[in-house]
């Protein structure tokens, strides 16, 4: 759906009148008249304060924009069912969810409730605790997409809302509020002029785009309209349509904070900072917050493999060991958009980016100056070598998660870097393999490679070929739960 967009200056400039050219004045008089009507139209301020907690089920159908095997639409589609709840006044927040589709299959819970906060991984069978949890940032993603939870939000931050204007999409007149959440970039609501209820809403990612958030089919629950469905759409594409299956007013989450007892209890979790780590000499593993980078120091100049974000901090860590020595290649090993972040980084850096042959266009997209970017496209395979190292990058594709997938392998250390297909946690014991994994392995012995140690882009933990056939080879979990 293509939107008219015009938010009306002059409209901001109109209200101005009243305060003799005071533009900040007005506009914070005219974004808290929106607001007052906003929250009259949800329900009421009174209404809203009283909501202590909250609990939605959902069914959801995600569309993997720039996520899927292939690189154009049609995008591939994946399944998922949930629930979300909250409680405000205690700072509680529980998610559970199971999600089926792009190579994976998972069933997760997330408890954030003090010092009895735990993430759970039900396919494992593991419980661990979580050591510093952050409700805020937990919870944004639900508050986001829930207009009742926004508007309190809003309210409780109105000291730094803004009016933005009014605009016109699809035939609906809308006015236009922007406001900062305590994580995340700033957001913008819009409130239908008729009727004041929220409607849309949208946030810029840098270095990513524009996600817009449509609310839809209002329905009345206990004094406060709730949207029955919900869209999400990445710069423009349909990325999820989720239908709300039950919402629970203040109710009790005692159910959801139980931790079924025949889970296994592992290591606590601990916040992931960035570290660096020898895997072999010369050879680093750097990175954190679950995402991280391979560097192999090769005589004259260095190699990476990894696009994921927070590359300018690992470079940064590499110089401690390197120096000046120059990043003269770097691998990305699809085409996947949190897996082409890091393109601008190493461009920086005068990088060559290596890529599969089918993925050169979304790597030049994602670089700042994407027709002066230096590419070598890879068919199959191709080797760098110098006297000091030998690295072979091979296309292993296709697998359950992506037409190509690039991974680069050290054959005299027997160490290979992939993402996305062996999921290795910073803590426990392996899980069992879902489909991205079965193929990775089919992949490694088709090709007969010699490997010794896994490296991956979203874990600090080096993984062997033990662990993976532990993970083939491992039941899923059933709890009576």
């Amino acid at each position: 759906m293509k939107a008219l967009f015009s938010i009306s200056l002059a409209a901001i400039l109109a209200i101005g009148v009243a305060h003799a050219g005071n533009f900040t004045q007005a506009n914070t008089d005219k974004a808290r008249e929106i607001i007052s009507a906003a929250i009259d139209a949800h329900g009421g301020e009174a209404l809203l304060e009283d909501l202590q907690t909250l609990r939605i089920s959902h069914e959801t159908t995600n569309y993997s924009v720039d996520q899927s095997r292939g690189t154009e639409p049609p995008w591939d589609e994946s399944s998922a069912r949930g629930v979300d709840a909250i409680d405000l006044d205690e700072q509680i927040f529980v998610s559970r969810s199971e999600n089926a589709g792009g190579g994976f299959v998972g069933e997760n819970g997330t408890i954030i409730n003090a010092d009895n906060s735990y993430q759970i991984n039900y396919r494992a069978g593991t419980v661990a605790k979580i050591a510093e949890p952050d409700y805020a940032t937990a919870s944004g993603p639900f508050v986001r997409v829930t207009p009742a939870l926004l508007l309190r939000t809003l309210n409780d931050r109105i000291a730094n809302a803004h009016y933005l204007g009014d605009t016109t999409i699809d035939n609906r007149e809308y006015d236009v509020i922007g406001f900062s959440m305590t994580v995340g970039p700033a957001i913008s609501l819009y409130f239908d002029k008729k009727t004041r209820l929220l409607h849309r809403s949208e946030r810029v990612f840098p270095g990513f785009g524009l996600v817009e958030y449509e609310f839809k089919d209002y329905e009345t629950i206990a004094g406060t309209p709730f949207n029955r469905n919900f869209v999400l759409r990445l710069n423009g594409d349909v990325n999820l349509e989720r239908a709300i299956v039950s919402v629970d007013v203040n109710t009790p989450l005692d159910d959801l904070l139980v931790v079924h007892e025949e889970l296994e209890a592992i290591a606590e979790l601990q916040p992931d900072p960035l570290s660096r780590q020898e895997i072999a000499d010369g050879v680093w593993l750097i990175g954190g917050n679950n995402t991280y980078a391979m560097f192999v120091d090769m005589g004259d100049y260095v190699f990476a493999a990894g696009g994921t974000g927070g590359s300018k901090d690992r470079i940064k860590s590499l110089r401690e060991v390197v120096g000046d020595k120059p990043v003269k290649y770097a691998m990305m090993s699809h085409h996947h958009f949190d897996h082409v972040l890091a393109v601008p980084d190493y461009e920086s850096q005068g990088a060559t980016l290596i890529a599969a042959r089918e993925h050169e266009k979304i790597v030049r997209r994602a670089a700042e100056y994407g027709d002066a970017l230096s590419i070598k496209a890879v068919n199959e395979r191709m080797t760098l070598e110098t006297d000091d190292r030998r690295v072979d990058i091979l296309d292993i594709g296709p697998t359950a998660h992506t037409e190509h997938l690039l991974v680069a392998f050290l054959p005299d250390e027997g160490i290979m870097f992939e993402a996305d297909h062996f999921s290795l946690p910073r803590v426990g014991p392996i899980p069992p393999a879902v489909p991205s994994t079965v193929t990775f392995a089919e992949a490694l012995s088709r090709m007969d490679l010699k490997v010794t140690k896994i490296v991956s882009a979203h874990s600090p933990r080096v993984a062997t070929m033990d662990d993976l056939q532990t993970a083939l080879q491992a039941e899923v979990f059933q709890a009576s739960r």
